[in-house]
C-alpha cells in the first residue's frame, strides 16, 4: 500500500493562524419565547420595541443565542 505524502505547517514570527470564526446558533422565534420563558407574542412586543435585536435569515426571523443571553443578563435586578 502507497503512503501518502505528509503536509506540514511551519509557523514563523511573520505568520499566524487565527482561529475559525465563531459561529452563532440561531434560534427561531418559538425557540427564543421559550428560552426566555415568554409568549412568542411577548417576544414580539420586545423585538419591534427595539428591545431584542434579530437576524433575517431568507426573509424570516432568527435570533443569536448570544443576544438573548446578553438581553437576560440585562434584565437582571438585584444582587
Amino acid at each position: 500500500m502507497a503512503r501518502r505524502p505528509t503536509m506540514s505547517l511551519e509557523v514563523n514570527e511573520m505568520t499566524s493562524i487565527s482561529s475559525p470564526p465563531k459561529v452563532a446558533r440561531l434560534l427561531t422565534p418559538p425557540e427564543a419565547a421559550a428560552f426566555l420563558s415568554v409568549s412568542p407574542r411577548t417576544l414580539m412586543r420586545l423585538t419591534s420595541t427595539g428591545g431584542l435585536a434579530f437576524v433575517r435569515v431568507g426573509g424570516q426571523r432568527r435570533y443569536e443565542f448570544e443576544t438573548l443571553l446578553a438581553f437576560v443578563a440585562a434584565q437582571r435586578q438585584g444582587g
